[in-house]
């Protein structure tokens, strides 16, 4: 006699995570026609879901089944993420104290509609709480700027990923770690929010690898690249407060971040670490950069605040050092047209006859400074990429 009880499958509705356009199509079956035109068969199952903001999945393991559903329709990043079901999704709305089907914006490169509801979606799936919610939509409202350029970086052959940095008094009410392995694992508000404006970028934007997204490399960063800037071992005004906030308004900025190149200043002092940050500069493979981001651990922080120095000397330092003769110059950008495919390098460069000029390298508008880390000497210098722009947007928060 066979006492075995039968195991009932789940019943569950689960959220779709991907984009509609303005005029009512799929993000999705939009991809699938360009999969087709081009001989693309990953994901295999892109573009075939009912067309409905929610389908009812059965399963014995409901966590199983909507990853491997979610992963061949090409929803996921590669790892798991947690399956977006009613009562979820309901749960991290209550983070905002906007409407659903409200719309943040457009989000390219197939411009599906950011909706409160589907950014929620998606912060369920990366594992976000719903107190995270207002960052993530400011976040989103940054990275839908034009000046940002989204279409540009979610497209590019280029290694680029949003990079996010978090001011003020927020960052310590949500946790988002400033300290040691700022930009490492271990911590949920950095991970979480990071994966979840990628997920965003990937399910509502297209951004899909090898159909949209032509990135030769790739960047480990687009899985999760969010820090928070450690204001209290800053000896200097904190980033936003720079960009013209006042320091008690949270802040998010978003960078479109290229790789990241460590700056180790143990048994250097304050010139020689600054001389290293300018060498580093010159190493660069483009003429012009919209922005370098120069991530200073707090004892160097600390350091260099003793020895008198301010944002504006370290920059200024930096700059006069960070230069080549011209005729280094012209060989590396000038023959290779890279100066000529450059916005932003000014015309005279070309027109220099004095070989022994020094030229900077690269050219650059905005050099950020924050202080982040725990403690250690160990910096780090962060290239933006050249299409686009730094972009803030404040927290908006109406929940306390």
């Amino acid at each position: 006699m066979n006492n075995s009880k039968q195991v009932l499958p789940f019943r569950v509705s689960v959220y779709n995570p991907g984009g509609i356009r303005l005029d009512g199509a799929y993000v999705d079956k939009i991809l699938k026609e360009a999969m087709v035109a081009t001989g693309k068969t990953r994901p295999p199952l892109a573009g075939e879901f009912p067309e409905d903001d929610v389908e009812r999945i059965e399963a014995n393991d409901i966590f199983a089944a909507v990853n491997e559903l979610f992963y061949k329709r090409g929803w996921t990043d590669g790892l798991p993420v947690v399956p977006p079901i009613e009562e979820r999704v309901k749960a991290m709305l209550l983070g905002t104290d906007l409407p659903p089907y409200e719309v943040i914006g457009v989000v390219n490169p197939m411009k599906g509609q950011a909706t409160v509801e589907k950014i929620a979606v998606n912060a369920v799936m990366a594992g976000c709480r719903p107190e995270y919610m207002p960052v993530l939509i400011a976040a989103v409202q940054a990275i839908i700027d034009p000046s940002f350029n989204l279409i540009g970086l979610a497209t590019t052959t280029s290694p680029d990923t949003p990079m996010l940095i978090i001011n003020g008094p927020i960052a310590r009410r949500l946790d988002i770690n400033s300290g040691t392995n700022a930009l490492g694992r271990g911590w949920q508000a950095n991970a979480t929010i990071g994966r979840a404006l990628n997920l965003i970028i990937n399910n509502i934007g297209g951004s899909r690898p090898g159909i949209t997204d032509m990135s030769c490399l790739g960047q480990p960063g687009e899985f999760a690249m969010a820090l928070a800037e450690n204001e209290d071992a800053n000896p200097w005004e904190p980033l936003h407060v720079e960009l013209g906030y006042t320091k008690e308004i949270n802040v998010v900025t978003v960078i479109a971040a290229e790789g990241i190149q460590g700056i180790l200043g143990i048994g250097l002092g304050s010139e020689e670490l600054l001389d290293l940050v300018a060498d580093r500069l010159l190493g660069s493979d483009t003429p012009y950069r919209p922005a370098i981001l120069l991530i200073i651990a707090q004892d160097t922080a600390a350091m260099l605040a003793r020895d008198g120095w301010t944002k504006e000397k370290i920059r200024q330092f930096i700059f006069d050092r960070a230069r080549m003769p011209f005729l280094k110059y012209k060989k590396r950008f000038i023959d290779t047209n890279l100066v000529g495919m450059m916005g932003g390098v000014p015309s005279w460069v070309s027109e220099v006859k004095d070989h022994s000029l020094m030229i900077p390298v690269p050219f650059v508008d905005q050099f950020l400074i924050i202080v982040s880390g725990g403690p250690g000497e160990k910096s780090m210098l962060i290239p933006v990429w050249p299409a686009s722009t730094v972009i803030s947007k404040e927290i908006m928060t109406c929940l306390q």
